[in-house]
C-alpha cells in the first residue's frame, strides 16, 4: 500500500538509525498503533456511514441535502470495507497474500475516496452558500434531479482522475523470501528484474503535486470562501434562530477537512522540495498523516449528530432520528426563516 510500505524500517540502512533494537521497537509500536487506528475507523466508519446510507437512501424523502450526504457516505463506507485488508497487510508485516487485483483495488480505493469526499464537500459548500446568499435563484433552480446529475459527474470525474492508480499499484516479490509487497510502483517496472527508480521518482512527484493542487489547494479556498460568506451573513443575522448552531457546524467542517488532509497532502512534498528529514521522524509524521486521512471517513456521521447540539439532549433521542433531522431540508437553520425576512436582507439573485 502507498504510504505504508515506506514505513517499514527493516529495509533501511542500519546507519540511518541509532541501533537495530531501537529501530525494531519503533517499527512494532508503529504497527500496533496503526492497527488500532484502522480498527476504530473501520468500526465507526461502517456503522456510522451505514446508518447515514440507510436513512438518506431508504427512509427519507429524496432532497438535495440527502443526495449530497448519501454520496459522501457511500464513498466513506465503500472505503471502510477495504480497511480490514490494510489491517491484514500490517499484521503480516507487509506481506500481501491476496493477489494483484485486490492490491490494485485496495490501493486505488484510498485515492478515490479522498477525491470523492473533497469534491462533495466543495459541492455542499457551494450549494449552501448559494442557498443562503441567493435564496430566490436557489429555490427556482435547486432540484433533486440536478443534484443527482452533479453527483454522477463528480463520481465519473474522480474515477477518471484516479484511474492511473490502477496501473500504478502492483505486487512485488522480495528476493530470496516468500514475502510479497503491495506497493505503488508507478508502472516503472521494465520487466520482472529491472525497476526504473528514476521514472518512479518522477511519476510519484507529478502525482503528489497534482493531488495537492486538485484535492487541497483548489477545494480548500473554495470551501473557506463559501463558509466565510455564510459566517458573515450569520453575524449580520445573529438574532435569528439557529445561527449559533450553524456557525459551529461550519467551523467544525472546515477544521476537520483541513486537519485531516493538510498533513497527508503536504508532507510528501517536503522531501521533493529538498528538505533534509530524519528518517524516523519522517516515518512518524507520514504515519500520523495516514491515520488522520483514514479517520476522516468516520467523522462525518459524528458531526451530523452531535455538533451544535447539547450532548444530553442528543442522548435522549435515537441516533437515526438525529441523523434524519440533520439531513432534512426544512431543518437547515440557514433556511428555516420567513421567506420575506430573508428577501429583505439578501440580494435575491433572480434568474
Amino acid at each position: 500500500m502507498e504510504s505504508m510500505q515506506r514505513l517499514n524500517f527493516t529495509n533501511s540502512s542500519p546507519a540511518s538509525y541509532p541501533d537495530k533494537e531501537y529501530e525494531n521497537k519503533i517499527f512494532h509500536l508503529k504497527k500496533i498503533l496503526i492497527i488500532m487506528c484502522f480498527s476504530i475507523t473501520f468500526v465507526l466508519g461502517t456503522v456510522g456511514n451505514g446508518l447515514v446510507i440507510w436513512i438518506t437512501g431508504f427512509r427519507m424523502k429524496k432532497t438535495v441535502n440527502a443526495i449530497w450526504f448519501l454520496n459522501l457516505s457511500i464513498a466513506d463506507f465503500s472505503f471502510c470495507l477495504f480497511i480490514p485488508l490494510n489491517i491484514l497487510y500490517l499484521a503480516l508485516d507487509y506481506h500481501w497474500p491476496l493477489g494483484q487485483i485486490l492490491c490494485k483495488v485496495t490501493g486505488t480505493s484510498l485515492h478515490l475516496n479522498m477525491a470523492v469526499s473533497v469534491f462533495f464537500l466543495m459541492t455542499i459548500s457551494v450549494d449552501r452558500c448559494i442557498s443562503v446568499l441567493c435564496p430566490v435563484w436557489s429555490k427556482n433552480h435547486r432540484s433533486v434531479k440536478l443534484a443527482r446529475n452533479i453527483s454522477m459527474i463528480i463520481w465519473l470525474l474522480c474515477l477518471a482522475l484516479n484511474s492511473p492508480y490502477v496501473a500504478f499499484y502492483d505486487i512485488e516479490h522480495k528476493p530470496n523470501s516468500n514475502i510479497t509487497y503491495c506497493i505503488d510502483t508507478y508502472a516503472a517496472r521494465k520487466n520482472t528484474t529491472f525497476f526504473d527508480h528514476q521514472t518512479r521518482h518522477h511519476r510519484r512527484k507529478v502525482m503528489y503535486v497534482t493531488r495537492f493542487i486538485s484535492m487541497f489547494l483548489i477545494p480548500f479556498p473554495v470551501i473557506l470562501v463559501c463558509y466565510g460568506l455564510i459566517a458573515f451573513w450569520i453575524r449580520k443575522s445573529s438574532n435569528r434562530l439557529g445561527s449559533r448552531r450553524t456557525f459551529k457546524i461550519i467551523v467544525t467542517v472546515v477544521l476537520c477537512f483541513f486537519c485531516c488532509s493538510f498533513l497527508f497532502y503536504l508532507w510528501p512534498l517536503l522531501k521533493f522540495m529538498g528538505f533534509d528529514l530524519n528518517r524516523i521522524f519522517d516515518a512518524i509524521m507520514h504515519n500520523a498523516a495516514l491515520c488522520l486521512i483514514y479517520f476522516n471517513c468516520c467523522l462525518n456521521p459524528i458531526i451530523y449528530v452531535f455538533v451544535g447540539r447539547e450532548f444530553k439532549r442528543s442522548l435522549r433521542k435515537s441516533i437515526p432520528f438525529l441523523l434524519e433531522s440533520a439531513f432534512r431540508e426544512k431543518s437547515d437553520p440557514l433556511q428555516a426563516h420567513d421567506n420575506s425576512a430573508v428577501g429583505n436582507e439578501l440580494m435575491p439573485c433572480h434568474a
